[in-house]
């Protein structure tokens, strides 16, 4: 599913990038999106507190030529 809407967005809509945030305690998305190809592109540190601990929101990006 994940790959058919990359598909989509970049080769029939032909944009050069896609970006995501994810919270850094959602570690499973953080692995499916690396195994799409995302890299982490920055963190803002501590902005989600949640069960007494902060945690960062992780900035990915993919650009075409690293999805083709």
């Amino acid at each position: 599913m994940e790959m058919m809407l990359l598909d989509y967005v970049f080769l029939e809509l032909n944009l050069h990038r896609v970006s995501l945030r994810v919270f850094s305690l959602n570690e499973k998305a953080i692995h499916l999106n690396s195994k799409l190809g995302f890299k982490q592109e920055g963190a803002i540190r501590q902005s989600l507190y949640r069960n007494g601990e902060w945690h960062d929101i992780i900035h990915m990006g993919i650009l075409k030529e690293e999805y083709l």
